[in-house]
């Protein structure tokens, strides 16, 4: 009697766990991308001139600057330095410096976040695939009885 009572609680307890489903698989990827993007960009400058005009005038066998009748800078060039040494002209122009190619920088953020939930539609569990394969046993082992049964009685 306790036999079978350990039988039963047993059987119970193997259908009982057949019977319960497992929970699906989640599968979760969150990515996040930054991507950074280096710009260069050059910058036009429009053309600058500057202007010096002067009269000049013999003494003694040298050239002199007699009078300076106009001088004019440019947006960036400054006035023209002139000297005259020994029948010489030197004329420097010196322009502010300038900037000509910048940098800027531009970052985007992607986010991509993919959730897989597997759903696994009417798998069997173990207590269905046991009564299929105990099915086909028994059929096969139902044919080879019939078979027997004809050979007999023919004989």
């Amino acid at each position: 009697m306790k036999l079978l009572k350990h039988i039963v609680l047993f059987f119970s307890l193997v259908v009982l766990a057949s019977c319960g489903s497992s929970k699906p698989t989640t599968i979760e990827n969150k990515t996040i991308t930054f991507k950074e993007t280096v710009h260069d960009t050059v910058f036009k400058i429009e053309k600058d001139s500057s202007s010096y005009l002067a009269l000049l005038e013999c003494q003694n066998g040298k050239v002199v600057i007699k009078e300076v009748t106009r001088a004019e800078p440019g947006r960036n060039l400054n006035i023209p330095k002139v000297r005259l040494d020994s029948n010489q002209l030197k004329i420097d122009c010196e322009a502010r410096a300038q900037e000509l190619l910048a940098h800027y920088k531009e970052t985007h953020t992607a986010t991509v976040q993919t959730i897989t939930n597997t759903v696994e539609v009417n798998k069997l569990t173990f207590w269905q695939r046991l009564q299929i394969w105990g099915f086909r046993m028994y059929s096969i082992l139902l044919f080879l009885f019939a078979i027997w049964v004809y050979l007999k009685s023919k004989i």
